[in-house]
């Protein structure tokens, strides 16, 4: 069996041989190091070939003196750490926004009236300029496109796209416009 020094200096030339001999030497290794870390054998899978991917693309610049084992227990513990905190915002991300929609819920019940929000939405629509307005009807309610529109309207198909486009814009602003509004309840009923 050839000594990794060799090996490495073969994987500097790109050579895959050396590559999956060093695969196959150290995989199992860094499997086991990030399972009894992780306890997870997807989770250290990946991280097993994440920590080998990194080796491929280091290839030119990992050095042959340099202690191989050392170099892919770095870098799967720093993946390991990396997956770590990921993991725990995750969770922390799920636990406030279950906690946060739990409470709106409570806080909403009864106290916003969903006809108001539909309402809204409606005085919208009719605020638009006229042809803006049916192109956001034919294309948000009848689902028409481009083309279908433009030949209902007799207007050009560019045009049609800039009627749109400005429509979902100012759709977005009375939306968080009203989001905001939505929010100011919530946060005044707790």
């Amino acid at each position: 069996m050839k000594t990794d020094s060799l090996l490495i200096i073969q994987l500097n030339a790109g050579s895959k041989k050396a590559f999956s001999a060093l695969y196959d030497k150290y995989a199992g290794m860094v499997y086991g190091y990030a399972y009894s870390m992780l306890k997870d054998k997807i989770l250290a899978e990946d991280i097993t070939q994440f920590c080998f991917m990194q080796l491929w693309e280091h290839k030119e610049t990992v050095s042959a003196y340099k202690n191989l084992p050392a170099w892919l227990y770095v870098t799967a513990r720093n993946a390991i750490y990396k997956e770590t905190r990921q993991q725990i915002v995750a969770t922390k991300y799920i636990d406030f926004a279950t906690e946060t929609f739990e409470r709106y819920q409570m806080a909403t019940d009864g106290n916003i009236d969903y006809m108001l929000i539909i309402k809204e939405i409606e005085k919208f629509i009719a605020s638009l300029p006229e042809t803006r307005r049916k192109v956001f009807m034919m294309k948000a309610f009848q689902d028409k496109c481009v083309k279908e529109i433009a030949d209902t309207m007799s207007i050009s198909p560019k045009t049609v796209e800039t009627h749109i486009h400005r429509a979902y814009t100012a759709l977005r602003a009375a939306v968080a416009k009203l989001a905001f509004a939505v929010a100011c309840l919530f946060i005044t009923s707790l």
